[in-house]
């Protein structure tokens, strides 16, 4: 019975073919022996029908398994079979006419019949034509065709061509411009109605006439009997006239019409006009700009001069000039909804939503029949994430014009973005159907295909996409990403540099996904390679301060944790939703899923094993608006090795983000942990330790329009933490309370990047307090640290120059008290014993500048001097390097003064090799006390990296240290050169050495810790068959210091690690081995496991 009502389900909804669009008269018969009927869109053929087109008419169809075709006037073609294209197989018979076809099935499951030969489809698009004697021609445009009958068969390739005549075998020939064979594949219409005279005069009411009965050749026949019997033909009429040819694909004869009709029309600035966008049409930019560069002294004030220039600007990816052309034309022709139309559809792309709104709602208003400006405001509705009025644009568009591309193409990205990818696919595909050129469709249709799993259908429509719109960045960026997903590090590499030569012409970010690891930021696909330094490069040059990508990636590449959080909080701000994306394949723009991860990572070595398994969850949603979550609980347990102790540690950490509309975010934070430590020798035999520490925090960010916007946030938490014998009356408890805050405001402007914040921290300790002896001893400690920074910076670029200022004003203060208190339990009197209080107080100004020179686009040269006190926040909002010289700076502790100065060089060497040197010197001064001792070494409660996805780990910079270093004050001299190679398209290799002179302040003879003289690095990169990953670092250190004071040497020695990771096609599965300093002679030797499963 079940068995019965599936197959009758699937009886009654077969695969089938929809009519898209008709221009002109198509018609469609069931079967041969029955009489052709009209055909109307929207119709869906089946199994066994027939279609023809009639004179100077053209059809589109989509098939169930995502063919398109394209049918050019005189055509007829036989439906024979419709399949799915994964299992089943679609077969049709083109009789005679011209067809273009585009396909990507699974290859072998589409056959084209005609009556030369058979063609067997690989992927691809294609020309078929075949004449009333049967003689074929198949032209192919990209991917690969078996041409074959009984005869012969050859291999037709992208850019040839084959010839196939009955009793023939076929034959293959190379052709120069292949794509002019397919100019007719147009959703350009030649509109009678935009020409007042020819709209209204009497003597062209036949050509009316005939273009209502849908007989255009009838209409193009008159029109041409009239400009050349009628010298005094109105310019109208040479203008729509070029209109039929450019519609019929003929672009020569457009021009001829426009030549024509110019030199009889002479001061009528439309023919300047139409000529450039002949040009455009025929993909000629570089003609367009040329004729409208002539014509504009002629016609200075020309409207139809400046709508064709805004366009131009648009295609140019120079937003602040198209919006300049298109006002003035609006100034010009406040009446003309073409100019509303081009000014909103501008402002739209470069997200300035509401000028945008006005502009086309004005348009729509002047042109109430038009669908295109409601088409672009579906689009607008869409990206400002207004989604009911985008539906409600979008339906409309299309009862005016069910053939709109731009509708199509609106819908499509709206429903890949409500995260419905084969509902989006079928819109996007009639998109490109209707208009092929339009690069919008093809690049969405891209992310619809990759979403859906066809990574090679999703390539060959980026491919497309960048020909069409050769200086978008666009689908570089989402190239680079793919192929990072495919663990294809050369051509990720390949893919980023393409799309950072075309940066200047990016018109938004807005549309890339940004997820947990910043993989979308240009850097991503070198530090897959294990390029550190070259993939920082990377990221500097392509960073954007209102793009999240630009900050997590940064944070991944950052070693002092107070900066590191710096950097995921303003990429949290920047976009609440990222920690919502996929932990598996990437979904390239912003999907809805939720997503389940279980991990378990065990690790050994002499001092300790430790088993830590964790459980993720996470997701984003648009309905009823934008949400992402995360949840995170993580176990460890430790056991002892050669240090007896017993250990669990289990945290939480929970995360949501907010997105109302696109302008606005909001993100919340909240971690807990929770150690527990048993059996530990810490100041007698047999200690515990038990915790419980908190985090919450806040932020909001506005983005006012797309050069401002506005981040604030709020902080606090807590660290309660007990120490207590198991054999002595002993006991000891900190507890800790951290408070911040901050606002930061950033405008970019002809001027430059300016930035303004505020931020304000307080730390305190109000109790830490020790109990012992068979008296009751309170030893006391009590502090206070509290501060507020102002910060102004200023970015400017002139050519190759890059500049930044920055001017922070800082406050802080330090208060410590140290007291003990003795109760004599015999007699119960008290006595107390106190240190002299500690109290500094700070108040300075601290400049920073710095300055970039690019004299090649291969080699940069930065130099910055920085003057920091590092404010008393957790994280802070300001901006976090002078001119691409990061403050990663670590050992400055809050309170302290960092004075710095830094040259740098990085040159790529050809395509395959980077290197930079630098030399730096920096003073640090933390605030310590008489001892020598740090007083504010303080380590932050927040687990942000937490938020994190947990992936292919990379390489670590040569210029990290073992552990983080705790001192008073001191200098730091380094100089380094950094060498990184790409040995072939799987193997890359780094070399890197590092030369340290420190003076310690108050320890003169001991150097400051964790800083050798010398450091020398290797590293090696493998991506090895099966998808894995292998990974090899040797490090050289000389002598060096783990404290301060020069108590505790660590000899010079090797520190190897290697690591092998293991990822599924899906991203689903992850398994890594791993082992650190294993040619140390200590107990810091390590080996594990970690294995992740997604769901």
């Amino acid at each position: 019975m079940v068995l019965g009502w599936l197959s009758a389900l699937h009886a009654a909804a077969p695969n089938s073919a929809e009519i898209v669009s008709i221009s002109g008269k198509g018609e469609y018969r069931p079967q041969a022996s029955v009489a052709w009927n009209p055909a109307r869109v929207s119709q869906r053929l089946l199994g066994g029908n027939f279609v023809r087109t009639l004179d100077d008419s053209a059809m589109a169809l989509l098939f169930s398994d995502k063919s398109q075709l394209r049918l050019s006037r005189n055509s007829m073609f036989e439906i024979k079979a419709i399949g799915d294209g994964i299992t089943t197989d679609t077969t049709i018979s083109l009789t005679k006419g011209k067809s273009w076809m585009q396909s990507k099935p699974v290859p072998g499951r589409l056959r084209m019949e005609t009556p030369g030969a058979t063609a067997g489809i690989h992927g691809t698009d294609w020309v078929m034509e075949v004449d009333d004697a049967g003689n074929t021609v198949l032209t192919v445009l990209s991917g690969e065709i078996e041409f074959a009958n009984a005869l012969g068969a050859v291999t037709v390739r992208s850019s040839e061509q084959a010839v196939a005549s009955p009793g023939r075998a076929p034959e293959k020939r190379l052709l120069q411009n292949p794509r002019d064979r397919v100019q007719w594949v147009t959703a350009y219409r030649a509109d009678p109605s935009r020409y007042r005279d020819i709209a209204e005069a009497t003597a062209f009411a036949p050509l009316r006439a005939a273009l209502a009965e849908a007989r255009v050749q009838d209409a193009r026949a008159l029109l041409t009997e009239r400009l050349q019997k009628d010298p005094a033909a109105p310019a109208s009429g040479w203008l729509l006239a070029s209109d039929f040819a450019l519609m019929a694909g003929e672009i020569d004869e457009a021009q001829a019409h426009l030549s024509g009709g110019a030199s009889r029309h002479p001061k009528d600035d439309r023919f300047p006009a139409y000529q450039a966008r002949a040009a455009m049409f025929a993909g000629d930019w570089d003609q367009a700009r040329a004729i409208v560069k002539t014509g504009r002294p002629v016609f200075p004030d020309s409207v139809e001069l400046a709508l064709v220039a805004g366009e131009i600007a648009r295609f140019d990816g120079s937003g602040p000039q198209a919006v300049a052309e298109f006002e003035a034309a609006v100034a010009r022709a406040p009446q003309d909804s073409r100019a509303w139309h081009g000014l909103g559809v501008t402002q739209a792309e470069r997200e300035h939503f509401a000028p945008a709104r006005q502009a086309l709602t004005q348009a729509a208003t002047l042109a109430p029949q038009a669908a295109a400006p409601l088409a672009d405001l579906g689009s607008l509705e869409t990206l400002a994430q207004r989604w009911r009025q985008a539906e409600a644009a979008i339906d409309q568009a299309l009862v005016l014009q069910p053939d709109d591309y731009v509708a199509w193409t609106s819908r499509g990205v709206l429903l890949l973005l409500q995260g419905r990818p084969e509902d989006a696919l079928e819109s996007l595909l009639k998109a490109s159907l209707l208009e092929p050129r339009f690069a919008r469709a093809q690049l969405h249709s891209a992310i619809a295909w990759y979403q859906l799993g066809r990574r090679d259908a999703a390539l060959s429509a980026l491919e497309k996409a960048k020909a069409l719109d050769p200086k978008d960045p666009l689908p570089h960026y989402y190239e680079a990403m793919m192929q990072q997903d495919a663990l294809d590090p050369m051509a990720a590499v390949a893919a980023a540099r393409e799309a950072l030569q075309r940066y200047p012409y990016l018109k938004s970010l807005a549309p890339i996904a940004t997820d947990k690891q910043g993989s979308a930021n240009l850097g991503s696909a070198y530090a897959l390679f294990g390029l550190e330094s070259w993939a920082r490069r990377m990221a500097l040059e392509s960073q954007h301060p209102f793009f999240a990508g630009s900050y997590i990636f940064l944070a991944e590449r950052t070693v002092e944790p107070y900066l590191r959080n710096s950097a995921l909080v303003q990429g949290y701000l920047t976009d609440p939703t990222l920690f919502g994306a996929s932990p598996k394949l990437s979904t390239l723009v912003r999907s809805p899923g939720g997503y389940v991860s279980v991990g378990y990572d065990v690790r050994r070595s002499p001092g300790v094993s430790s088993g830590e398994p964790s459980i993720t969850a996470n997701g984003y949603t648009v309905s009823p608006l934008p949400v992402a979550g995360f949840v995170e609980m993580v176990a460890p347990r430790f056991r002892s090795g050669d240090v007896v102790f017993d250990a669990t540690a289990p945290s939480l950490v929970a995360a949501l983000g907010l997105r109302p509309n696109a302008q606005w975010g909001v993100f919340l934070y909240r971690d807990e942990f929770r150690p527990r430590i048993e059996r530990v020798s810490l100041d007698t035999a047999d200690d515990r330790i038990s915790g419980d520490v908190y985090r919450n925090d806040l932020g909001a960010s506005w983005q006012i329009d797309p050069q401002t916007a506005m981040w604030a946030r709020f902080g606090e938490g807590a660290n309660d933490t007990r120490v207590s014998s198991r054999v002595q009356p002993w006991e000891r408890s900190f507890h800790r309370r951290d408070r911040d805050s901050g606002l930061r405001l950033t405008l970019r402007r002809a001027s430059g990047e300016w930035t303004v914040g505020w931020e304000e921290g307080r730390t305190t300790t109000p109790g830490q307090i020790e109990t012992r002896g068979i008296n009751l001893v309170d030893n006391r400690t009590a502090s206070e640290g509290s501060g507020s920074r102002l910060f102004l910076s200023w970015k400017g670029a002139a050519g190759p120059w890059r500049l930044q200022a920055d001017l922070d004003h800082s406050t802080f203060h330090f208060d410590q008290s140290q007291y003990s208190v003795v109760t004599q339990l015999s007699s119960g009197r008290q006595f107390t014993f106190g240190e002299t209080p500690i109290g500094e107080r700070l108040q300075s100004w601290s400049p920073r500048i710095g300055i970039a020179w690019s004299p090649s686009p291969s080699a940069t040269y930065r130099f910055a001097w920085q003057h920091l006190v590092r404010p008393a926040t957790g994280a802070s909002l300001a901006p976090l390097d002078t001119a691409g010289i990061s403050l990663d700076v670590p050992g400055l502790q809050p309170g302290g003064r960092l004075t710095r100065s830094r040259a740098q060089g990085e040159w790529e060497l050809g395509s395959s090799s980077f290197m930079t040197a630098f030399v730096d010197h920096r003073e640090i001064r933390n605030l310590y006390g008489p001892d020598g001792q740090t007083l504010n070494a303080e380590a932050s409660l927040a687990q942000y990296d937490r938020l994190r996805q947990q992936g292919l780990a990379g390489a670590s910079s040569p210029e990290a240290l073992e552990a983080p270093p705790v001192f008073a004050s001191g200098t730091i001299k380094t100089a380094g050169v950094i060498f990184e190679r790409i040995a072939s398209e799987r193997w890359s290799w780094s070399a890197n050495y590092i030369h340290s002179q420190t003076v310690n302040d108050p320890y003169p003879l001991a150097p400051l810790p964790y800083l050798p003289k010398h450091r020398l690095g290797f590293g090696v990169n493998w991506f090895a068959p099966a998808r894995w990953v292998i990974r090899a670092q040797a490090v050289r250190r000389s002598e060096r210091f783990a404290d301060a004071t020069g108590n505790a040497r660590l000899e010079p020695d090797w520190d190897v690690s290697l690591r092998a990771t293991w990822q599924d096609s899906a991203k689903r599965s992850l398994i890594e081995l791993y082992a650190n300093n294993l040619a140390r002679d200590d107990n810091t030797r390590t080996v594990g496991l970690r294995v992740i499963l997604r769901f």
